[in-house]
């Protein structure tokens, strides 16, 4: 388990690579009402989604992997909203 020190916790670690793990790990609230709708966009057009495989595919091992699916697709777009930019200004792989 970390260290909650926050010295023990980034010792080792250079300004760039404690940034990064703050970026990935820290708790970001909406910095703004754009930011909020922007999160309720994408749980929205998720939602249609997933009650379409529910409503459309038989019920299986698939179906439930396309379900498990949509809620990673959920939890990673709502992971890029939230979180601040990477480094640098370097963008994501797209």
């Amino acid at each position: 388990m970390a260290d909650s020190n926050p010295q023990g916790l980034y010792a080792g670690l250079d300004e760039r690579q404690r940034y990064e793990l703050d970026r990935r790990c820290d708790h970001h609230p909406p910095r703004s009402t754009v930011q909020a709708e922007a999160h309720g966009r994408w749980r929205a057009a998720m939602k249609v989604l997933m009650a379409e495989a529910m409503r459309s595919l038989p019920p299986c091992r698939e179906t439930s992997m396309v379900l498990t699916s949509l809620d990673d697709a959920l939890m990673y777009g709502n992971a890029a909203i939230a979180r601040p930019p990477m480094a640098n200004g370097r963008r994501g792989g797209h």
